[in-house]
């Protein structure tokens, strides 16, 4: 008797039930199996929808460019999307298969490989190999690991982790490099952002995150109304939005800073009504997104850096609130910047009706006063800090986005006088040391910062050519690039002639069956440990 076959529409109903998998290609691979079976199963199997879940599961990360030049050559099939973003994941791990049994210079091209031809599309395979499965010695006693060991699991965790923050840091400094021609408000978000790319942080994470808080924000409270509930109008001439309950720091502040942003606020409520979504959304911020690091805090690192003040420490300073205040801001249609005020980082939120001037918000103090009169309050801060009047007009404009990754990289400088060995790890440390280097060479052209990058980047065994050559020697003068060449092809000489040396332990042709990185178990004694070098005068 002849089989009926079951209607198209139930075949895909069936394939929809396959479960979106991060880090395992089961439930595609059933997918792939049916489109080598039956015409219905491949008809069905080759829904653009069914494949849409498993890409976003599998592929989180991109490079923005080239997503959006895959989705035109596909036409927006996530079949042919999600099989192009494969072919990038086997070439990827070919490629770093290739650098953990060679040395010298090839693993430095083939890092600029990885680099150009794929950036951020190779970072979802390049993280799941460097947390693949150590072998079974490396497990705690009773613990089983369910996942296949690869073959050279250590090395490939190492070599994936080190292109990872190659690929990271090298569009960290293209990102910064942009700022010198297109430094605008808007681009204050992703500036920041790639801080964390030199910690293995992409942008696009810290990205997320900050478009979590309004969400995390959309419940009003007693001391402060929903995110939801603030927005502004399209009209050009006024300025207005919606809220439920707003809490104002006092009457008296918000009737005097009124008046001094507009003469006759009494006759214009569009001042008032700014006034009290600036003051909500300051108060948000403070009261229910994060919380002010006491001053004895305030030189650790993890208040500087977004991915973990976003995250796991919320409790920081002025800065990264003002940061944070700005691209909700932003993100909400207000018009606002950080303000490079001395002292604590201030934010000015600018209105399209020309009669009503510029709020300046101390974020940072909204506990006691967020909004600061222009007439009152700023020229006495400012004479506070010893700034005479010629020069205050500085202080009170909006700060390129360069000044404020200056200022944050000459705080975490500071810094290390004065933190505890025991605050954060040496290799965060280190990490955090590369790239407030980096952001000082970049801006400020000083060969210092250079020197001590070039101390340094044995630290970042990856980065000659894809973060020093390619990224960053463009973005400096004629004599810090050509100090920077040289040394960079100082540095690759010597690789190609360690590479080259060979010294071979016996007069017997034999094939090398051990290699620099390879964890072993000794036969006889039973510990373990791993080849780190080769001692020639044996």
């Amino acid at each position: 008797m002849a089989i009926r076959e079951l209607p198209f529409d139930l075949y895909v109903h069936i394939l929809e039930q396959l479960t979106p998998l991060t880090d395992s290609a089961e439930s595609v691979s059933t997918l792939v199996s049916c489109l080598a079976t039956s015409s219905s199963f491949r008809a069905a199997a080759s829904v653009s929808g069914l494949w849409e879940p498993h890409y976003h599961a599998r592929y989180t990360i991109c490079d923005v460019a080239k997503e959006q030049s895959r989705k035109q050559s596909t036409g927006g099939d996530w079949r042919l999307m999600y099989l192009e973003r494969r072919r990038i994941d086997r070439e990827t791990l070919d490629i770093l298969s290739k650098m953990v049994m060679e040395r010298g210079d090839g693993r430095l091209e083939r890092a600029r490989e990885v680099n150009s031809m794929f950036s951020f599309d190779a970072w979802n395979v390049l993280e799941i190999a460097a947390s693949y499965p150590l072998p079974e010695i490396f497990n705690e006693p009773g613990v089983q690991e369910r996942r296949p060991v690869p073959s050279h699991a250590v090395p490939m965790r190492f070599w994936a982790q080190m292109l990872l923050g190659t690929i990271a840091r090298s569009h960290a400094v293209s990102t910064w490099g942009n700022l010198k021609s297109n430094d605008t408000p808007k681009a204050l978000e992703l500036s920041f952002a790639c801080v964390s790319s030199f910690f293995l942080y992409p942008p696009m994470k810290v990205r997320i995150s900050l478009g979590s808080l309004l969400k995390n924000g959309s419940a009003p409270s007693r001391s402060c109304p929903s995110l939801r509930n603030l927005r502004f109008s399209v009209k050009p001439t006024l300025l207005s939005a919606k809220f439920l309950s707003t809490r104002l720091n006092s009457p008296v502040m918000l009737e005097r800073s009124a008046s001094s942003v507009l003469p006759s606020a009494t006759s214009c409520g569009a001042a008032v009504l700014k006034l009290r979504v600036v003051s909500s959304l300051s108060n948000m911020t403070i009261y229910v997104l994060f919380k002010n690091i006491p001053g004895q805090q305030f030189h650790l690192l993890q208040t500087r850096l977004p991915h973990l003040f976003l995250t796991t420490h919320k409790a920081t300073i002025p800065m990264s609130l003002v940061y944070v205040f700005v691209c909700i801001a932003q993100k909400m249609g207000v018009t606002a910047a950080p303000v490079n005020f001395p002292g604590r980082v201030l934010a000015v939120v600018s209105s399209p009706d020309p009669c009503v001037s510029d709020i300046f918000v101390d974020v940072f103090g909204s506990r006691t006063q967020a909004i600061l009169s222009l007439r009152d309050d700023i020229p006495h801060l400012l004479i506070q800090a010893g700034i005479t009047p010629v020069s205050m007009l500085r202080y009170i404009t909006p700060t390129s986005c360069a000044s404020m990754l200056v200022r944050t990289s000459r705080n975490v400088l500071a810094s290390f006088s004065i933190m505890p060995s025991s605050a954060v790890s040496e290799d965060m440390l280190h990490t955090a040391f590369y790239a407030s280097l980096m952001i000082n060479v970049i801006f400020m052209h000083d060969d210092r910062y250079l020197q001590n990058i070039i101390q340094h980047i044995n630290r970042f065994l990856l980065d000659l050519y894809p973060v020093l050559v390619d990224s960053l020697s463009p973005l400096l003068n004629s004599p810090l690039r050509e100090q920077l060449m040289m040394y960079c092809e100082t540095v690759v000489e010597g690789e190609k002639e360690a590479a080259a040396a060979l010294h071979p332990r016996s007069a017997l042709t034999r094939e090398v069956k051990f290699f620099v990185g390879m964890v072993f178990k000794h036969a006889a004694y039973g510990y373990v440990g791993y080849i780190y070098g080769w001692d020639v005068s044996i």
